[in-house]
């Protein structure tokens, strides 16, 4: 069915566009990314960490509205 004819409510949004950084963290790769726009969360990759999940991927926090704010509150370059 042409979009035209889908009623408004059921057509889907437009994702906004996040953002995502990669950087270093203690001399590990590090990823920081917007998971809602204004939340960025930040991850370092240290699979020889016990807390790490099964990617090797290891949260270091969560909730900022900046990239900035995430970098300087987790110390990642």
């Amino acid at each position: 069915m042409p979009s035209e004819h889908v009623p408004t409510s059921v057509r889907p949004e437009p994702l906004a566009e996040l953002g995502s950084y990669y950087g270093t963290y203690r001399g590990k790769t590090a990823y920081a990314r917007e998971t809602s726009a204004g939340s960025w969360q930040v991850k370092v990759h240290d699979p020889t960490n016990r807390l790490a999940g099964h990617d090797g991927w290891l949260m270091l926090g969560t909730g900022w509205s900046t990239l900035p704010e995430a970098c300087a509150a987790t110390g990642l370059r």
